[in-house]
């Protein structure tokens, strides 16, 4: 813990050169046009990963980005959406998972049905379904939960109605590289960003 003590006395003097930001967020509030639902790892930090500012990113973060369906009565995820969309009205939802992803591994691994880790990861077991067997089962079922997270993310009629104004994005972030590919609705690919422009 002294290692976080002596970050925060760190974290304040950046605070002080960054006066004016740190201010307007108190004085104006949060106005992010970005929701982010990733995944609690702690080897995949948000701000890091596409070097935001505070104020930029609203984040919601879980075991294996999960967004249980409207039906699962799930409130902690569905409450935290509906903030997101219908106070902050943001722009943007970037659903990301990640390569080597534990609940993903743990899924396919199995666990104790008594564990609430099981109760928690039924709403990605329909990705392991939908995968290809000549696919690296790990990789292939990640990105396919991404997909089946848009999915329950659909049935929610506050994301519906707002879908002229808000950009649904499938992101993977590769924990090797620290780069970014993204689910490409038109060719149903994954492809890699293009840095050059």
């Amino acid at each position: 813990m002294n290692k976080f003590i002596k970050g925060n006395k760190i974290f304040t003097t950046k605070f002080a050169e960054n006066q004016k930001l740190y201010h307007d967020l108190v004085e104006n509030g949060q106005h992010p046009k970005v929701l982010w639902v990733g995944c609690s790892d702690s080897r995949v930090v948000p701000e890091f990963i596409v070097n935001a500012n505070a104020g930029d990113l609203f984040v919601m973060r879980n075991i294996a980005n999960i967004i249980p369906p409207k039906t699962a009565n799930e409130s902690c995820t569905s409450s935290a959406l509906e903030y997101a969309v219908l106070h902050l009205k943001v722009e943007h939802i970037v659903i990301c998972g990640h390569t080597g992803c534990g609940g993903i591994d743990t899924l396919l691994k199995g666990v104790p049905q008594d564990s609430t880790i099981a109760d928690w990861l039924q709403y990605a077991c329909s990705a392991v379904k939908n995968c290809d067997e000549n696919d690296d089962l790990l990789l292939a079922t990640i990105k396919q939960n991404i997909l089946t997270q848009v999915t329950h993310l659909l049935t929610f009629g506050f994301v519906q109605n707002r879908l002229e104004k808000l950009k649904i994005h499938k992101w993977l972030y590769d924990m090797n590289s620290g780069e970014i590919s993204f689910f490409d609705d038109n060719s149903q690919d994954w492809k890699m960003f293009d840095y050059s422009k």
